[in-house]
């Protein structure tokens, strides 16, 4: 290729911005990851109770055995839910953080 300085500017202003065109995808730090994944475990909980309750009461309606379907899947939601948060709390951080993302 040839030397010319001119042509070595213009290559460097393109790259400059492509750069500048296609930003680096966000970075997430620890203190974001550890919020979103406590974030994630109160979602989990919560809504393993909300389906145990709501299929309690649709069971209870439908059948009239109130209050012991109601019961009886809370009890089982709330275990779900617990079960849940103790597989994504034991569950170990991925150490490729690094993973290239730009196309």
């Amino acid at each position: 290729m040839s030397n010319d300085p001119t042509l070595d500017k213009l290559r460097k202003k393109i790259q400059e911005a492509k750069k500048a065109a296609h930003p680096k995808p966000f970075q997430q730090g620890k203190i974001q990851k550890i919020g979103g994944k406590y974030f994630n475990v109160g979602i989990e909980l919560v809504s393993g109770v909300l389906m145990g309750v709501g299929c309690g009461l649709l069971i209870d309606w439908a059948f009239g055995t109130s209050p012991w379907g109601l019961i009886f899947l809370f009890i089982l939601g709330s275990a779900a839910g617990m079960l849940n948060v103790y597989r994504t709390l034991t569950q170990p951080e991925s150490k490729d953080n690094n993973k290239k993302t730009d196309v």
